[in-house]
């Protein structure tokens, strides 16, 4: 096992707003399992170089991007992370769009895809990276950060939530503003912050809408299809339900 001291960005997507997601029968828990899976898979296709997935952590996908000496290179890669952090969002509200409109199904969790959004915790320090095999495992203080920033006083379930660190390290596009805040921690003390609020998502479901039409025959039978397969692989077997830090575990139904 080899491990190595580097300075980091960290990011945590977070999909949010299980509430609405009430389990009340088993098609219900594999639909809702099904459709986080889908919102995951998006997230994890937008998660290219600077950006290395770390690990998933149930319901959110942990990602870092280690800095690079070279100043010409490190800034290419700051311009590209910003710019990343913003297509989350655009890619996250577009599934969420797409697995919306193209349902069929009556059960709770289809009729809720709309409420279900995502935060993003973004932070920079230096992270212990353990090499185990092919993938890395990162430890120290401000890992341990960024997953408590994840716990915060921010009075919404989808934004993304800077750290002053890593704001300062990070280019961002033009467009994006922030707002400047403060989280307290016993154990870790003051954090400034900044968080950054996305556009009003009507307006931008109106304008993917001009593009593409979810609502389909096409979709409607490609998610009724994968709702479907899914359904049989777990009922017979072959798959296990994932397990998720916000749905409840499989129950005996």
């Amino acid at each position: 096992m080899k491990s190595k001291e580097e300075k980091v960005v960290l990011i945590i997507a977070d999909i949010s707003g299980y509430t609405h997601f009430m389990i009340t029968n088993k098609t219900t828990l594999i639909h809702s399992q099904v459709i986080i899976t889908e919102l995951i898979k998006t997230i994890i296709k937008q998660v290219k170089i600077p950006l290395k997935v770390s690990k998933l952590e149930g319901d959110a996908v942990f990602t870092y991007a280690v800095r690079e000496e070279d100043e010409p290179s490190w800034k290419y890669a700051k311009n590209q992370i910003g710019e990343k952090l913003i297509k989350f969002f655009d890619m996250f509200s577009e599934k969420i769009l797409e697995l919306s409109e193209s349902n069929i199904c009556d059960c709770n969790a289809c009729n809720n895809i709309d409420k279900l959004k995502i935060k993003i915790i973004v932070h920079s320090g230096e992270a212990l990276l353990y090499q185990i095999d092919k993938f890395y495992e990162l430890s120290g203080v401000d890992v341990i950060i960024v997953h408590r920033l994840l716990k915060n006083s921010v009075q919404s379930n989808q934004y993304i939530l800077i750290t002053e660190s890593a704001y300062n390290e990070i280019e961002f596009p033009g467009e994006f503003k922030v707002i400047n805040g403060e989280e307290r921690y016993d154990d870790i003390g003051r954090i400034n912050i900044c968080i950054y609020f996305p556009p009003d998502e009507e307006k931008y479901f109106a304008e993917i809408k001009k593009k593409q039409n979810y609502s389909s025959a096409f979709f409607k039978m490609k998610n009724a299809m994968l709702k479907m397969f899914h359904s049989m692989l777990i009922k017979t077997g072959f798959k296990k339900l994932p397990q998720f830090n916000n749905l409840p575990n499989r129950q005996k139904i």
